[in-house]
C-alpha cells in the first residue's frame, strides 16, 4: 500500500511527465510516468499516461498493453458517482479501439465497439472494420492486382509511345571508375539501362569492362555481371537483338578471317549512324531479322547470355516481321526520308543561328571533312570505294569523280544512284507510331500530315555529332570508320564476357517494371526462356540508368520513389538522370526538386527518400558555343550549373526509422506537405499544349498512396497519416497548403505556409475512397475512415465508358481525365472550358471567365464534380475504364450525371459528354 510520500512522490512525477509530454519531450516523459507508475502501483493514471507516449510514439501494441492494466485498475467506474474517473476510463477505451485500428487487429477492435461512449469513432470504426475485413491477406497476390489494374499516371488519349531510336548521349560506362574501385574480382556487379534507346552506353560499359579486364590479364574488375536493359518500345530491344548478333558474328568471322567479313565494321556502322543506307547493308539485316525470328518463335536460348522473356519475344518478333515485311508507302522510302532529313536539319540550324546568333554544332574534326561536306548536301554517309566495289560496284566510278572534282554534277550523279539503289534504314522506324500519327493528323487529332515529308517520323539526327559523342582515337577517316572500330572493340569485349555475364532484355514501363521487380511479382522473370532461369536474377543493383524519362514521369519524386528501393544497399550505389525536355524551367537543383517532390532541401530529401545528390567528376563538360549561349540567357549561376550540367547523380544512403524531434517532420508540416502534393496532382497549373519547354504533371493519386505507404514504413505514427487519410474521405480538409501557384513550384513556394482554411475536395473523394479501400492491404499502417467511406472488394468494379469521335491535338502527354457532371439547370450542359474551371476548382474568388456567384461555384464544386485521375484509355476504341465503387456510380446514373474527357494542361473539354446511366457500363468486380 502507497504511503502519502510516495503518493505525492508519484504525482510530482507524473506532473514533471506531463510538463514534457507538452513540450514533445516523449522519451524524458516516458522516464517519469514509469517513475510514478513504480511508486503508485495501484493508481492507474500512470499507465494511462504511458499509453499516451506509447500512442504518439506509434508504438500501438505497448499502448495497448498499459491501456489494459490501466482499465483493470481502474475498475467499473461506471458504478461510482466520480465523473473524472468515468470520463477516463471512456477515453482509455477510445484509445485502445484506435490502437487496435491502426495495427489492423479487426477482431479486437470491434469486440470493443459496444463500449466505446463515443459514437462517432464507433460508427467510424465499426464502418471501417466491415469494409476492409473482407480484403484478402494475401497481400502479394493482391499487389499484383495493383500493378495490373491500376494505371500509374494519367491517360494519354494518344496511346502508342514514340519510338527514340537515335541517341543524344555523350558515350559513358556505366561502369564507372568508382565501381572499379570499389569492387573486387569476387563481387558480383548488377547494372540496369532504363529507356535503353541505341543502347550506346551499353556498348561502352561492355567495352569498358573487357578492356580492363584486358590490361588487367591477373585481375577481373568483378565476377559476375548482370545488366538489366529496358525500354518502352519494343523495338529498342529488337534494334538491340540485331547488333548483339551482329556483333557475336563479327568476332567469330573475324577470327576465322572469313572473306568479306571486313565489310562488317561498317555494315552495322551504317545501321548505326544513318537513315538510308546501301541495299547490301538490308540484305545482312534482313539476314539477321530472319535468324532472330525463328530463334524467338521457339523457346530456344538466342546466346548462353542473353535473356528475353517470353512477353517480350512475343513483342520483338512483331517488329521484326514489320521489318522484314515494311509497309510501302513513299514516305517509307530512301528518296523522301533522305530529303526530309537535309531539310528538318537545315531549319534546325537556322534556328538557332536566329535565336542565339550562331550554330551550336561543333567543328568538323580532321579526317571528317568529307562526310561533313556530303551529308551537308545529300544527307548520306559514302562508304570507302573498297566498300562500294564489293557491295555497290556502280557507286565506285561516282565515287572517284566526287572525290576528284567536287562538282555539281557529281553530287548530282550521286543524288540519283542512291535515291534509285540505297533504303531506308527500317531500325529506325516504328510503322505502328507513324501510321497512328498520320491517322491522328488526318482525323484532326495531331498536326497536318499534308504531304509526305510531314508523315516522316522524327529521325533527323546529323551523325557527324557522333564523332564528339563516341571514342575518338584521332586516326578514322570518316563516320563509318569510327563507328565500326568501335563495334569491333566491343565485338571482342563481349565474346571475352559471355562466360560471366546475363543480359536481360524487357520492353516495358520503367516505373512498373521496377515496382515490380522490387516486390517480386515481374512476370517476365516467373519462368525459364531460351534456357536460363530468371529466380536467380539480382532485385538490387549497383548502378541504374533511367535517361530522361523521369522527365516524363514524375521527375525526381518518381525517380526516388522507384529506384531507390533497387539499389545496393551494401556499397555505394547510385542512380543516375538526366533533364532533357525542360532545363530552362529550372533555377536550381533545389528548384527542380522543389517542382517535383514538394521537397528542396538536401537533408529532408536524404532522410525521406535516402538519396543524396554527389557531383559526377566525369560528367560531361559544355562547349565554348554552349557557354556562350547560356551566358545569352540571363540565367543565374546556379541556373546555369543546371542547365550545363548533362546527368545528375544521386546515390544512396542509408535507409533509417526516422525520429520525432530529429529527422521527422513535426505533424503540422507533414500535414501540409502531403495536402500540397494531393492539390497538386488534382488541380495542375495550367500549362501551354505546344511549348519547346514542357513542364509535365503526369501523376495520378495512386502515387499519393504510394508516398504515404513509404512515409509509413519510414516510421511516420500511423495516427498521423490515419487523421491524412480520413479527413480526405470527406469534403474538406482544413490545411495550411496551397493550391499550385504557378507553373513551376519554387523553392518559396515549398516554404510558404498559408493560415489554415477549407478546402473542398469533394470532386476527387469517389476516387480517393476507391483507391483507399483497395490500397488497404497494402498501406502499412491501420487507420479509421469515415462511417460508409470505404467499400469491401465486392462492392467495387471496374466500369468503360465509349466516347463518340473528338478533335484536339496534343494527346500523347498525361494530361487527361474523367470528369462527371451534374448539371445544376439547363444554361450549364458542360463545366466551363478553360481556365474557369481550373479557377472553380480552386476556389478562385475571381473566377474568371464564368459569371457565377462564388457561394453557387462552390457549391457547385462540392456537388456537381466528380474527377478521376487513374483512367486507361485504349485509342482504337475511344474507350476509357475506371475504378470506382458501385455506390457512386450508381448514384451518378440515377442523378442524371455526364461523363467527359478533360484536359488537366488547359483544363479544356475534349469530348461531349457522355450520359452515365446508359454509357457507363460495368467491366467486372474487384473481387473477381
Amino acid at each position: 500500500m502507497a504511503t502519502e510520500n510516495t503518493e505525492t512522490s508519484a504525482e510530482a512525477a507524473r506532473k514533471r511527465g506531463n510538463e514534457l509530454y507538452k513540450k514533445g519531450n516523449l522519451g524524458a516523459a516516458e522516464i517519469e510516468y514509469k517513475k510514478a507508475a513504480l511508486l503508485a502501483p495501484d493508481d492507474p493514471s500512470p499507465l494511462s499516461n504511458l499509453s499516451s507516449v506509447k500512442f504518439e510514439l506509434g508504438q500501438y501494441a505497448a499502448a495497448s498493453e498499459y491501456i489494459l492494466k490501466a482499465l483493470r485498475l481502474a475498475g467499473d467506474a461506471e458504478a461510482d458517482s466520480d465523473e473524472v474517473a468515468l470520463r477516463k476510463k471512456r477515453t482509455l477505451r477510445e484509445r485502445l479501439a484506435k490502437c487496435y485500428m491502426h495495427e489492423s487487429r479487426f477482431g479486437e477492435a470491434r469486440e470493443i465497439l459496444d463500449e466505446l461512449s463515443d459514437e462517432s469513432l464507433a460508427d467510424s470504426t465499426r464502418s471501417t472494420v466491415d469494409a476492409l475485413a473482407p480484403w484478402s491477406k494475401d497481400v502479394e497476390s493482391h499487389r499484383k492486382m495493383v500493378f495490373d489494374r491500376l494505371p500509374r499516371y494519367q491517360a494519354y488519349l494518344d496511346d502508342v509511345a514514340e519510338y527514340y531510336a537515335i541517341g543524344h548521349d555523350v558515350v559513358q560506362s556505366l561502369f564507372d571508375e568508382a565501381l572499379f574501385k570499389s569492387c573486387s574480382p569476387k563481387d558480383n556487379v548488377s547494372l540496369m539501362f532504363c529507356g535503353t534507346g541505341d543502347a550506346r552506353n551499353l556498348f561502352m560499359t561492355l567495352l569498358v569492362v573487357s578492356v580492363f579486364d584486358m590490361q588487367s590479364p591477373t585481375k577481373q574488375a568483378c565476377n559476375d555481371i548482370h545488366i538489366t536493359i529496358l525500354d518502352l518500345k519494343p523495338a529498342a530491344i529488337a534494334r538491340t537483338l540485331i547488333f548483339f548478333d551482329m556483333l557475336i558474328m563479327l568476332a567469330h568471322l573475324r577470327s576465322r578471317k572469313t572473306p568479306g567479313i571486313e565489310d562488317g565494321p561498317a555494315i552495322m556502322a551504317y545501321l548505326f549512324a544513318a537513315q538510308v543506307v546501301p541495299a547490301a547493308v538490308n540484305e545482312k539485316l534482313q539476314a539477321h531479322i530472319s535468324g532472330l525470328i525463328s530463334t524467338l518463335e521457339t523457346d530456344e536460348k538466342v546466346f548462353n547470355w542473353l535473356f528475353v522473356p517470353e512477353s517480350t519475344r512475343k513483342q520483338v518478333v512483331y517488329v521484326l516481321k514489320q521489318w522484314q515485311n515494311p509497309l510501302q508507302a513513299n514516305y517509307y522510302s530512301a528518296p523522301v526520308i533522305r530529303r526530309t532529313v537535309k531539310h528538318r536539319l537545315t531549319a534546325h540550324r537556322l534556328q538557332q543561328i536566329t535565336m542565339y546568333g550562331q550554330s551550336l554544332a561543333k567543328d568538323t574534326l580532321p579526317g571528317f571533312e568529307r562526310d561533313r561536306k556530303i551529308f551537308d548536301e545529300l544527307a548520306i554517309l559514302l562508304p570507302t570505294k573498297d566498300f562500294a566495289r564489293r557491295r555497290d560496284p556502280p557507286l565506285v566510278a561516282l565515287i572517284e569523280k566526287y572525290d576528284k572534282t567536287g562538282s555539281r554534277e557529281a553530287i548530282n550523279q550521286i543524288r540519283s544512284h542512291v535515291d534509285a539503289a540505297w533504303v531506308t534504314n527500317l531500325t529506325l522506324i516504328d510503322f505502328d507510331h507513324v501510321e497512328s500519327l498520320i491517322v491522328y493528323g488526318e482525323n484532326g487529332l495531331g498536326e497536318k500530315v499534308s504531304t509526305d515529308e510531314d508523315k516522316v517520323p522524327s529521325i533527323e539526327s546529323d551523325p557527324l555529332e557522333l564523332v564528339h559523342m563516341l571514342p575518338n582515337n584521332g586516326q578514322d577517316e570518316g563516320v563509318l570508320d569510327m563507328v565500326g572500330g568501335l563495334f569491333v572493340s566491343v565485338s571482342y569485349g563481349l565474346i571475352k564476357l559471355s562466360g560471366r555475364l546475363k543480359i536481360e532484355a524487357l520492353a516495358g514501363e520503367m516505373t512498373d517494371t521496377m515496382d515490380r521487380i522490387r516486390w517480386g511479382c515481374l512476370e517476365a522473370r516467373s519462368r525459364p526462356a531460351g534456357g536460363i532461369d530468371p529466380s536467380e536474377f539480382p532485385r538490387k543493383y549497383d548502378r541504374i540508368h533511367m535517361s530522361n524519362i523521369p522527365d516524363y514521369v514524375g521527375g525526381l519524386l518518381t525517380a526516388a520513389m522507384y529506384g531507390r528501393p533497387l539499389l545496393r544497399e551494401e556499397s555505394a550505389s547510385n542512380l543516375r538522370l538526366t533533364v532533357l525536355l525542360n532545363p530552362p524551367e529550372f533555377g536550381s537543383h533545389e528548384h527542380f526538386q522543389a517542382e517535383y517532390m514538394m521537397m528542396h532541401d538536401k537533408k529532408r530529401i536524404a532522410d525521406h527518400f535516402s538519396i543524396v545528390r554527389i557531383v559526377d567528376p566525369h560528367a560531361e563538360q559544355t562547349s565554348p558555343e554552349q557557354d556562350e549561349v547560356l551566358s545569352s540567357m540571363n540565367l543565374s549561376d546556379a541556373g546555369r550549373r543546371f542547365m550545363s550540367e548533362g546527368y545528375i547523380v544521386w546515390e544512396k544512403c542509408p535507409v533509417k526509422k526516422l525520429s520525432r524531434g530529429k529527422d521527422m517532420l513535426p505533424r503540422p508540416a507533414l500535414e501540409k506537405w502531403l495536402h500540397a502534393l494531393f492539390l497538386k496532382i488534382c488541380v495542375p497549373y495550367p500549362r501551354e499544349k505546344w511549348t519547346g519547354s514542357p513542364v509535365y504533371s503526369p501523376l495520378n493519386l495512386t502515387a499519393w498512396m504510394r508516398l504515404v505507404a513509404h512515409l509509413a514504413d519510414l516510421g511516420y505514427p500511423a495516427h498521423w497519416l490515419s487523421g491524412v487519410v480520413s479527413a480526405l474521405c470527406g469534403d474538406t480538409i482544413t490545411t495550411t497548403a496551397s493550391f499550385p501557384r504557378r507553373l513551376v513550384t519554387s523553392p518559396a513556394d515549398v516554404d510558404a505556409t498559408l493560415p489554415a482554411h477549407s478546402v473542398r475536395i469533394s470532386p476527387w473523394t469517389a476516387e480517393f475512397t476507391t483507391l483507399l479501400s483497395i490500397w488497404s492491404r497494402l498501406l502499412p499502417f491501420g487507420f479509421v475512415a469515415p462511417p460508409r467511406a470505404l467499400a469491401p472488394p465486392a462492392e467495387l468494379a471496374e466500369f468503360a465508358v465509349s466516347f463518340p469521335a473528338f478533335k484536339d491535338v496534343q494527346l500523347r502527354v498525361p494530361h487527361f481525365v474523367l470528369l462527371f457532371w451534374k448539371s445544376p439547370s439547363e444554361k450549364y450542359e458542360a463545366p466551363p472550358s478553360g481556365t474557369a474551371l481550373w479557377q472553380i476548382l480552386r476556389e478562385d474568388d475571381e473566377g474568371r471567365g464564368w459569371a457565377v456567384p462564388l457561394e453557387k461555384r462552390n457549391k457547385i464544386k462540392t456537388e456537381c464534380l466528380r474527377i478521376f485521375t487513374a483512367v486507361t484509355y485504349v485509342a482504337a476504341t475511344r474507350t476509357a475504364s475506371f475504378w470506382c465503387r458501385k455506390d457512386v456510380v450508381q448514384l451518378m446514373r440515377d442523378g442524371g450525371w455526364k461523363v467527359f474527357f478533360w484536359r488537366t494542361d488547359t483544363w479544356t473539354q475534349v469530348t461531349k459528354g457522355v450520359d452515365v446511366k446508359d454509357g457507363v457500363t460495368m467491366k467486372g468486380l474487384w473481387s473477381e
